[in-house]
């Protein structure tokens, strides 16, 4: 597109500005650089600062969100930083939790490109033994270290990891100060997706899905190869 005028990229830049602060634009509560985004040329020029940040502008309905793009590092950050902000020591306790982040997409997608939401609602208890399965399973097989070097990703150190832990300590009175359990891990990972705007959690149990996420796997996420086979590898 030639010739785009000063006060679109000015609009546009305004538009990207509030989504980087706020993660979000509603219609309702920002109408103006909502109905900016629906203007071919200040469209265009946000598509150019996404291609140059390595960042997504998603529309649900009446909202546009800021996400990190989908060949950006996981979630948009590096291992490094991931570990500080979940409390990991190293990257086989991280590699848990993004074991977890995907067994949460199986359990609420499926569809070729998991482009279907099949439930509203999971419980905590079902994610912890549906992993567990999955990892009773991959401890037994006899070819893990070639399906490790296929995927790029090391299942056999996080099923050990997993296997040796316990469900639930009684002892424990806040599981988000511990590792020391399953449900530690799992409530960990849950309280980081909610930061990021993607799950909610009904008191200790019932995890819920945003329209963020359901917009970002639906439209997005599985366009990674090697985050499809992951995702499939992980599947029932």
């Amino acid at each position: 597109m030639d010739n785009l005028s000063p006060e679109s990229v000015r609009r546009a830049f305004k538009l990207y500005l509030s989504l980087i602060e706020k993660s979000k634009i509603t219609k309702k509560d920002n109408s103006d650089s909502f109905l900016d985004y629906e203007d071919p040329e200040i469209s265009f020029i946000t598509s150019i600062f996404e291609e140059e940040a390595g960042i997504m502008i998603l529309r649900s309905g009446d909202t546009l969100y800021y996400t990190p793009g989908t060949d950006n590092k996981f979630l948009g950050f590096t291992n490094e930083e991931l570990r500080d902000k979940m409390g990991f020591s190293n990257n086989t306790e991280l590699y848990v939790s993004y074991t977890i982040i995907l067994s949460i997409i199986i359990k609420f997608f499926n569809g070729e490109n998991y482009n279907n939401k099949v439930r509203s609602m999971l419980k905590v208890e079902e994610l912890e033994a549906y992993i567990t399965a999955k990892m009773q399973s991959i401890d037994k097989n006899e070819d893990q270290e070639n399906i490790d070097e296929s995927l790029n990703f090391n299942f056999g150190k996080v099923s050990k990891l997993w296997l040796d832990i316990p469900t639930y300590d009684e002892k424990i009175k806040n599981y988000l100060q511990s590792k020391g359990t399953k449900i530690s891990y799992i409530r960990r990972t849950i309280n980081f997706l909610k930061e990021q705007g993607l799950v909610n959690i009904d008191g200790d149990s019932e995890i819920y899905t945003t329209d963020k996420m359901e917009t970002l796997v639906i439209s997005y996420y599985p366009e990674s190869t090697r985050k499809k086979e992951i995702l499939s590898f992980l599947e029932p």
